[in-house]
């Protein structure tokens, strides 16, 4: 009776995930910063009263583990348009369901807002490849398998996910292990389902060389951030020796993340683990 009564007792335990204390992205001041968080503001940012932050000048990520050691772990990248982090329904409730599936998570508090209106992905890629860095060394503590460790993205934070994994960078800079971007905005030249990917060192169309890491998309066809554009780099990709792999829902708009809004925001998560299992990623 009494290992029964541990055995209940313990079982909320292994359903309900839980996160760690937030850890910081840099040690000591981030690298090319240009805001100063005014006084008596807290530079990890502000919570607005729809939930979305703003105002990150120190970045962290919060760590969801996996239940069980060598799991795959993701960096989740909310979306915001890079002026905002909408770090719930795109942010923790995106670890939840991830956890429950026994994939390991980090949710990204990248800088916001912009500090370049032209190229306003600069700083954030710094933090994110930093992050992938930390979630490698540190894989065993958060039982991550140091070779299974993505990035997933929602709109700008999609095109992030798509630039710290496929765009040109230094040699040597940290890419993810596979990539996930769900409605990624600014793939094209212009929002319009007839325009060109992004190209060269501003672009997010990989150079020639080693295979690009796999990839998987989510969108909705209503969306006016063109599934087209998803499409485009998936068969970009293709082109290039890897492997990319796109869902488009007839209906949703832009902005579901992880919620009941539409059947995509329903359905995604559990098609990506579908494909997780089927790279060999995940463990059927």
């Amino acid at each position: 009776m009494k290992t029964l009564l541990r055995s209940v007792l313990c079982l909320p335990v292994l359903l309900l995930a839980e996160p760690a204390a937030p850890v910081p992205v840099w040690d000591g001041a981030p690298p090319a910063e240009t805001l100063k968080a005014k006084p008596g503001q807290d530079p990890k940012g502000i919570l607005n009263k729809n939930g979305h932050r703003t105002d990150v000048m120190i970045p962290e990520f919060v760590v969801w583990p996996a239940a069980k050691p060598n799991a795959p772990f993701i960096v989740v990248c909310p979306g915001g348009g890079y002026g905002i982090l909408a770090e719930e329904h795109e942010g923790a409730e995106v670890a939840r369901r991830l956890n429950a599936q026994g994939v390991g998570a980090a949710v990204l508090r990248y800088r916001v807002p912009r500090r370049d209106n032209d190229k306003p992905w600069v700083v954030p890629v710094l933090d994110a490849r930093k992050t992938i860095e930390l979630v490698r060394a540190h894989a065993a503590e958060w039982n991550a398998d140091p070779k299974k460790i993505g990035i997933l993205g929602f709109s700008a934070g999609g095109n992030l996910a798509a630039r710290v994994a496929y765009s040109p960078a230094e040699a040597g800079a940290a890419r993810p292990d596979f990539a996930v971007m769900v409605y990624p905005a600014y793939l094209f030249e212009k929002d319009k389902p007839d325009s060109v990917l992004r190209e060269g060192p501003d672009g997010v169309v990989p150079p020639k060389g080693p295979k690009p890491v796999p990839a998987f998309f989510a969108h909705s066809a209503d969306d006016p951030y063109p599934a087209e554009g998803s499409m485009a780099l998936a068969a970009k990709l293709k082109s290039l020796g890897g492997s990319a792999e796109v869902h488009v829902w007839s209906k949703g708009g832009h902005g579901w993340g992880a919620s009941d809004r539409c059947l995509a925001a329903k359905e995604w998560t559990n098609t990506l683990g579908a494909w997780l299992k089927d790279r060999g990623i995940l463990a059927p």
